[in-house]
């Protein structure tokens, strides 16, 4: 029988569920028509590092994520899809999650009026550029 240490440190691997999201990734890149990443992420304002640290499984943060979904305009499935093989969620219980599902689920991909929107809330840190 495994320790616990052995047990959280399995489960707690992310490797494969990064390599799923680059396979995802590359899957909607496809799916909404695009022939390269760069055009993904110069649409989405995300450095080449950056999107180099998510193709390959590193941690990135949430934003960089929401500003993938923008400029893919996902819909709400491939979005939480795409969030959950990230280890986000956009949960119920949290005001700014449910700023980015409104403007996901109303398929309005406008950053000006999201930016706007995260303004008003009192979210200037979330602003996307």
């Amino acid at each position: 029988m495994e320790t616990l240490t052995e047990y959280i440190n399995k489960h707690r691997s992310n490797k494969e569920k990064s390599s799923e999201l680059s396979i995802y990734l590359d899957e909607l890149i496809t799916k909404h028509g695009y022939k390269k990443d760069s055009e993904v992420y110069k649409k989405a304002g995300v450095s080449r590092q950056t999107w180099s640290n998510l193709m390959s499984g590193k941690k990135v943060e949430l934003k960089t994520l929401i500003k993938i979904v923008f400029a893919l305009e996902l819909d709400t499935h491939e979005c939480k899809y795409l969030l959950k093989k990230a280890g986000y969620t956009l949960s119920s219980s949290s005001e700014l999650a449910l700023i980015f599902r409104y403007y996901i689920e109303n398929k309005i991909y406008d950053l000006d009026k999201l930016n706007e929107s995260l303004e008003k809330y009192g979210y200037s840190d979330w602003l996307i550029y």
